[in-house]
């Protein structure tokens, strides 16, 4: 019997968790919570039948992502706390869980807190869970403003700050009509995630007048707030009829004063294109000038060569022949066959000093008429002598006194009297000024052309190649004078270097002397200054005239020009007064 009675006790504890599980549940809230920003809210969490068991644990958790823990109670510790986000924000009521309730208190209520909720009571034998939901709500006061005149009315504008979810706004006049206008709402949010709205509206007269209400809602709550304002028929504005004529006036006045504008912008624009059309002009003259200028400067440069070149073609119309003097030279000096081309040939190549100039002196001598009471004397001569590369040479003439020395052999140097010459020495010229003609030029004349002017008194020396002036010496003597040539000393490599006086030629053609010293016809209608002729050694030539120095030519006199030759100095001289 007593074995029966301990079966049973075993059978009735092990049955009796099962049974407690199932007499107690926990009840759901089919309808959601509301609760108002700022406030607190109960989320209810009843267990059923009402009771406390021993060890029971009590935890609320928000539905969401991831765990979060609203409260949480545990029998066992005596523990009550709240969870991150809901710090000091929750509540537990401990006293009446004897009766099942195990709801919790939300304070202060934030917009975060909208959302569904999990109410979990457990012990060591069972365990139940209940879901509530909380919706969160806000409202807050309405304002309008008059915003003043706009065109025919009045406008307004209503605003409120502070609502949620999102409210709807609506505008209505007498017997609550709505308003038939246009109207401009515009809803926007903060950083709390509560809404802001305002809305404009412009109403006019004979519209709706006498009260004007604002009405914001929010659905949730099913409550609304609201402002009203009453426009009275004095506060639309009223056109004057006064207005009417200050806008024509006014009118006027634009017009007036547009009218000026134009007319001063009118003038200005014709002073500025005046001013332009003037500056242009001027422009335009400045370059004509400009070019003008150019041009009679190019003519005055072509002018000036056709005078040098008619200078040079009116001298060389005196073109006579002259023959070195085989009596009248420096022993060390070897005179051609010809007796026009001279050089210096020591017998020995050794250097010796210096016996006097290297001298050879023309046969012909030249004395102007005035100054010749026998003969008919030279009063213009001209002849020409190529030079070649040599960097040593002297030309000119010098005085029958003078002569005499050289045929004596006592010429120590050049006299400064009696010696009128046009000396090259290591490439420079002499006198200075010749060189610097020269050095202009860019070119080194090969033939000298020498022109005596025993009329005018002077001697020039010309360029042949580009039949230019290179220098004009006066002379003012009574003596006969006589031409000479002075090569350079054979030195080195320029040992061999020759002067040559050119044979007569047609004074109207420019020439071109060869290698031998001949003369070649050139282009009569060559320009003003054509290209240097090349440079050439005279060469020895054994078929040359047989001319000696005992067999002396004709008495050297100037032929007086021709007609041809009368015309040509008389067109130069007008050329050069004109210029």
């Amino acid at each position: 019997m007593w074995w029966r009675l301990c079966v049973c006790s075993l059978g009735i504890l092990l049955l009796a968790p099962c049974s407690l599980s199932e007499e107690f549940s926990l009840d759901d809230f089919p309808h959601p919570v509301v609760g108002v920003i700022g406030q607190d809210v109960v989320l209810p969490c009843q267990l059923t039948p009402p009771a406390r068991m021993p060890s029971m644990d009590v935890q609320w958790r928000k539905i969401g992502p991831g765990f979060i823990l609203v409260h949480e109670y545990m029998d066992k510790g005596t523990r009550d706390l709240s969870g991150v986000n809901y710090q000091n924000r929750t509540e537990l009521f401990l006293q009446e869980f004897s009766s099942g309730n195990v709801s919790v208190k939300l304070k202060r209520l934030q917009v975060m807190d909208d959302g569904k909720y999990r109410c979990f009571v457990r012990n060591p034998q069972w365990s139940l869970e209940a879901t509530t939901e909380l919706r969160v709500a806000a409202v807050a006061p309405v304002l309008i403003d008059v915003l003043g005149p706009r065109g025919q009315g009045i406008g307004l504008a209503c605003r409120s700050t502070g609502w949620f979810p999102k409210p709807e706004l609506q505008w209505v006049g007498k017997n609550w009509q709505n308003l038939a206008m246009e109207i401009v709402t515009d809803v926007t949010q903060d950083r709390e995630n509560l809404y802001s709205v305002v809305s404009h509206v412009t109403v006019t007269e004979g519209e709706d007048n006498g009260d004007i209400i604002c009405i914001v809602q929010n659905g949730l709550l099913e409550t609304e707030r609201q402002s009203a304002i009453h426009l009275s028929g004095d506060i639309f504005p009223r056109v004057s009829p006064w207005l009417a004529a200050f806008w024509v006036l006014f009118t006027l006045v634009l017009i007036a004063a547009g009218a000026c504008a134009y007319r001063e912008y009118s003038a200005k624009r014709r002073a500025s294109q005046k001013k332009r059309s003037e500056e242009e002009t001027l422009l335009n003259m400045k370059s004509d000038k400009e070019t003008l200028e150019s041009e009679s400067q190019m003519l005055r440069e072509r002018l000036d060569r056709e005078v040098a070149e008619l200078e040079f073609r009116r001298a060389r119309s005196y073109m006579v022949p002259v023959t070195l003097d085989r009596n009248c030279k420096q022993p060390k000096l070897t005179l051609f066959t010809d007796g026009r081309t001279v050089w210096h040939n020591p017998p020995s190549q050794e250097p010796a000093a210096p016996s006097g100039p290297l001298i050879a002196v023309g046969m012909e001598g030249f004395l102007a008429r005035k100054d010749h009471d026998k003969e008919a004397g030279a009063c213009r001569v001209y002849w020409e002598v190529e030079v070649g590369d040599s960097p040593d040479w002297v030309l000119g003439v010098l005085s029958k006194s003078v002569r005499e020395k050289v045929t004596l052999q006592r010429l120590e140097s050049f006299p400064e009297g009696g010696c009128w010459v046009l000396r090259r020495s290591g490439g420079r010229y002499h006198p200075r000024e010749a060189d610097t003609v020269i050095q202009s030029w860019g070119l080194t004349p090969t033939v000298v052309g020498v022109y005596l002017d025993l009329e005018g008194g002077n001697l020039s020396f010309y360029s042949v190649s580009t039949m230019a002036l290179i220098l004009e010496i006066p002379v003012k003597v009574s003596e006969k004078l006589f031409p000479f040539l002075s090569p350079g000393r054979a030195v080195g490599r320029d040992q061999g270097k020759r002067l040559s006086i050119c044979p007569p030629s047609d004074w109207d053609f420019p020439q071109k002397l060869g290698a031998s010293g001949s003369v070649i016809q050139g282009d009569p209608t060559a320009p003003a200054q054509p290209p240097a002729p090349k440079n050439g050694e005279g060469v020895e030539n054994d078929t040359g005239p047989s001319a000696t120095a005992e067999t002396a030519p004709a008495p050297a006199h100037c032929p007086a020009p021709g007609d041809k030759q009368v015309k040509e100095n008389s067109t130069g001289a007008s050329v050069r007064e004109n210029l």
